[in-house]
């Protein structure tokens, strides 16, 4: 193949309904997250506080873990030791950290998934409208090695087939690889190597050069619900889906081990480096919802994000959320969790699924993925076996 060949390879499955097997999970009955090396702000503390009440959910705050040479990489070692992530929303990453190998103190992962959310107020729900719903997934700079001397560094198998399963599993169907030129090939061979269950069922995969993926991601109306970015592109891609959005706001953003266990939840935000952000409310109930989930209540996390699309719908929004009328009131991020918590939404309308909380319907099928969750309890009771 010629690697400097402008067109995309498009690797497209057969369109049956998909047949998916149920998914087994075993999770704790009790919502635990880890305090970082650095408390968390007040006005971010305070908010997780009026978000948990209101919720009504007993979390579990267990200490960081101690002191180290390397104090930035604690938390990932806290993370570790106590078997919960790390939640650190108002800990912003720039995606340009993950160029050149990474700068020094980036948290360790095999891939990283952040978050873009945002619904169209003033129009009901509809298949096919009402927003912005993708994941911007990448592997970590050191899970990326030269196949030979001179080539550029590609993830290795195991991370590429981990993202795009960690993509399947949220019902996402259109997914674009953006690449440099050089690694097309490279990342052709791998998924052409791959169990054929991969990349069927409906599933649509575009690798593209990065020269080839600018237009669909500066137009606003990118054909894709998932993009995995090489570390070197993910801060163009981060920073045109931002733009063409209207959102300047921080992304909720996941770290995950090869096997797929949420280790670290932080924010992705422009810049350079590591940034402690200011409150901003999307952030922080996104990244609860998204940990929620990732724990097992799965209807803590739904009831969340309808609040927030309910709100949103109400035509409230917080500053550089983006406003798409004359009618939208702009308020602060800590009225918007008050308002959030005192159930101040006028909007009685249904919202979209968010497909992160796995709620969305296949589109094929029209059903929803099955699952089956092991609860573990404490150690005094016996264990459960929960069908979701």
């Amino acid at each position: 193949m010629d690697q400097t060949s402008p067109q995309s390879l498009m690797v497209t499955g057969s369109r049956p309904a998909p047949v998916l097997a149920p998914v087994l999970t075993v999770l704790t009955s009790r919502f635990r997250l880890v305090q970082p090396e650095q408390p968390a702000p007040e006005a971010w503390s305070d908010g997780l506080a009026q978000l948990l009440a209101w919720l009504k959910v007993d979390a579990e705050f267990l200490p960081p873990a101690r002191p180290s040479r390397l104090p930035r990489m604690a938390e990932w070692r806290a993370a570790s030791g106590h078997g919960a992530p790390v939640f650190a929303p108002w800990t912003g990453w720039s995606p340009a950290a993950f160029q050149h190998g990474g700068i020094a103190g980036l948290p360790q992962a095999h891939y990283v998934a952040s978050y873009l959310i945002d619904h169209n107020r003033g129009a009901a729900p509809a298949a096919g409208q009402g927003g912005t719903d993708i994941v911007l997934m990448g592997p970590h700079p050191g899970v990326c090695t030269a196949e030979d001397a001179g080539s550029v560094p590609i993830p290795r198998a195991a991370v590429m087939r981990a993202m795009i399963r960690a993509a399947r599993a949220e019902g996402r169907e259109r997914i674009a690889i953006i690449v440099h030129a050089r690694q097309r090939n490279a990342i052709a061979r791998q998924l052409l190597a791959a169990d054929k269950g991969l990349t069927r069922d409906g599933l649509t995969l575009d690798i593209l050069a990065i020269e080839d993926a600018l237009p669909p991601l500066m137009s606003g109306a990118a054909p894709w619900d998932a993009v995995i970015a090489m570390p070197e592109l993910r801060s163009t891609a981060f920073t045109l889906l931002s733009h063409a959005s209207g959102s300047q706001r921080a992304w909720p953003m996941l770290w995950f081990t090869g096997e797929g266990t949420l280790r670290l939840v932080t924010s992705e935000a422009a810049g350079e480096g590591m940034t402690r952000l200011p409150l901003d409310a999307p952030a922080l109930i996104h990244a609860l919802a998204l940990s929620l989930h990732e724990a097992g209540l799965g209807r803590a996390a739904w009831r969340l994000h309808e609040a927030w699309a309910r709100l949103r719908d109400s035509g409230v929004t917080t500053a550089g959320q983006g406003g798409d009328g004359p009618y939208v009131s702009i308020v602060e991020d800590s009225a918007f969790l008050d308002m959030l918590v005192r159930d101040a939404a006028v909007s009685k309308r249904p919202q979209r699924p968010w497909r992160a909380l796995k709620n969305a319907k296949i589109a094929n099928s029209g059903s929803q993925i099955p699952q089956l969750r092991v609860v573990t309890s404490n150690l005094a009771t016996p264990t459960q076996v929960k069908g979701r």
